[in-house]
């Protein structure tokens, strides 16, 4: 026999949010695979709530979703809302908002593109410690700027720096980024180990491994066809073919590459090692 206690948690309990939701699931929507499914859907369902809208978000701090760190995706398929993670993002810090009124920084007109630049890297490393990457268009609907400033001052920092920001371009391997695909090659040249690179560069190990086997594709071919030939070869653009073959003139000059005759149109073309990070 139940308490009085007892009836009273039980009727305290059925006015709560949860099982109102677990009713409509099994007398509403045609739900028909018992309480306990359902409890736990409904339990999913705040939680996702809570993480997307949470009672409590700190001032100056933005809830955004962003393509999880791990997607598995293709570059040909669409992210769905199953692929998004939400990541709280610290809208600016006191060290940033001092380069604001730095007068060095003010005198040379730098003030704000340096403020910009430190709080876009520091938002990719936070949205990656979350279990997210941002990508240059959630960096521009978040700051406002415009989508090719963005990716200017992505460049400048890792230029100045010689660090790899975990963007979504660079940690799932989209776009051109090929810096990036340079710099890999570089490192694993220099004798540095595939899993080493990776942890360097912020890149996933299928990424790294990606990169070196398009090299050792290119590296291949080139000792056999000529370089006009390489793009459609490798299935590999003419910028990254001649990123690849730079790189295999600078640090394997003892290599017999195929040799262009003058009727070549890259013949005669001057093509200089690409920068490595962080060169001034």
């Amino acid at each position: 026999m139940r308490s009085t206690e007892d009836t009273l948690t039980s009727r305290v309990q059925r006015r709560s949010l949860p099982e109102l939701l677990v009713h409509k699931f099994l007398t509403e929507y045609g739900y028909d695979h018992g309480p306990v499914i359902a409890r736990a859907i409904v339990e999913d369902i705040l939680r996702t709530v809570e993480q997307c809208y949470p009672a409590h978000l700190a001032p100056q701090t933005v809830l955004w979703l962003a393509v999880r760190r791990e997607w598995k995706g293709r570059k040909q398929r669409r992210i769905t809302i199953g692929d998004l993670v939400p990541v709280r993002l610290l809208m600016y810090t006191d060290e940033e908002v001092q380069c604001l009124s730095d007068p060095q920084l003010r005198e040379r007109q730098q003030a704000q593109r340096t403020f910009n630049r430190a709080r876009f890297a520091r938002w990719c490393r936070e949205a990656y410690e979350q279990g997210g990457v941002l990508s240059q268009l959630d960096l521009c609907l978040i700051s406002g700027l415009a989508r090719k400033v963005v990716a200017e001052i992505l460049h400048e920092y890792e230029t100045q720096t010689g660090q790899v920001l975990p963007t979504r371009g660079t940690v799932h391997d989209i776009g051109p980024t090929v810096t990036h695909k340079a710099e890999v090659i570089r490192r694993w040249l220099r004798h540095e180990s595939p899993a080493e690179i990776a942890r360097a560069v912020n890149h996933t190990q299928g990424a790294v491994d990606r990169y070196l086997a398009d090299f050792q594709k290119i590296r291949l071919l080139a000792q056999r066809f000529p370089a006009a030939d390489l793009p459609t070869l490798s299935g590999l653009t003419r910028y990254v073919v001649e990123q690849y073959l730079a790189l295999i003139r600078q640090y394997e000059p003892e290599l017999h590459l195929y040799p262009e005759g003058p009727e070549s149109e890259w013949a005669n073309q001057a093509v200089e090692p690409p920068e490595p990070l962080g060169a001034q």
